[in-house]
């Protein structure tokens, strides 16, 4: 009986448990690429999988894969690459945020929507380095170990848009074309860097000639959601003029009515 009552108890909490936020679907994979889930389970990555809130992903050397957030954004983790998605919603909610967690590796990132409305509640996360956005399509690069011309630390370059690096050393800004390093040794703010990094020029990719295409869709979504958006309050806003305005008016008369009364009075 007490086994019975464990495994009801058990039941009950599975499916009383919030289910994870869906961060977004795989678009197009190539190579090696697993998920870690928020239970420890390693899965192979194919595309049209879903990707979740708690979740790592994780391509081998020879492993990309592009995921497009809920939000219609898009994110290509390159080769010998781990993010983790601390934390995302999309719901057109204050609460709204996508937070994300680049361990090693480099990962090309075009903001959807939530970035849009609130840029404050987006981030990606470095071992060395806080980056927000101002509506950007921008790259983050860890490197673990120099090797060459390429030091220990975190590298960015946009695309378009702006980002705002933070250290604890200080913060920059980046705009189109520009590419900054924060150094995981040095005590020294983030810097802007003369050209691109080495390892930026020579590495290779298989799937990247897809982004622009699946770019100028997402941001054409985007605009759209954002526009439609702005209608709908401009539309709530209309609807509500003639209580605002009976609001108003019955305001006036009270006000009209207590200083007629104060005149009245001995």
């Amino acid at each position: 009986m007490k086994n019975i009552y464990l495994l009801l108890a058990t039941v009950f909490f599975i499916h009383s448990a919030p289910a994870a936020e869906l961060f977004g679907t795989v678009d197009a994979v190539t190579g090696e690429v697993t998920v870690l889930t928020a239970n420890g389970e390693s899965l192979r990555v194919s595309s049209g999988q879903k990707i979740f809130e708690g979740q790592t992903i994780q391509t081998s050397a020879s492993g990309e894969v592009h995921i497009a957030s809920a939000d219609s954004g898009l994110i290509a983790l390159r080769p010998n690459s781990n993010v983790r998605i601390d934390r995302f919603s999309a719901k057109g909610e204050p609460a709204d945020e996508s937070v994300l967690t680049l361990f090693k590796g480099a990962m090309r990132a075009i903001t959807g929507w939530v970035a849009k409305r609130n840029p404050s509640a987006y981030r990606i996360k470095t071992p060395t380095a806080t980056i927000g956005v101002r509506g950007t399509d921008h790259e983050t690069t860890v490197i673990e170990t120099a090797t060459g011309d390429s030091l220990p630390g975190t590298y960015n370059t946009v695309q378009e848009g702006i980002t705002v690096v933070q250290t604890a050393h200080g913060e920059i800004e980046v705009r189109p074309g520009q590419h900054i390093f924060a150094s995981r040794d040095d005590n020294a703010a983030p810097r802007l860097l003369a050209q691109h990094p080495g390892f930026f020029l020579r590495r290779q990719l298989r799937i990247e000639e897809r982004i622009q295409q699946r770019k100028e869709a997402m941001q054409q979504h985007v605009k759209n959601i954002m526009e439609d958006r702005a209608e709908a309050v401009r539309e709530n806003i209309g609807d509500r003029k003639p209580e605002i305005q009976k609001n108003r008016e019955a305001l006036k008369r009270r006000i009209q009515e207590h200083r007629a009364r104060e005149r009245t009075k001995p």
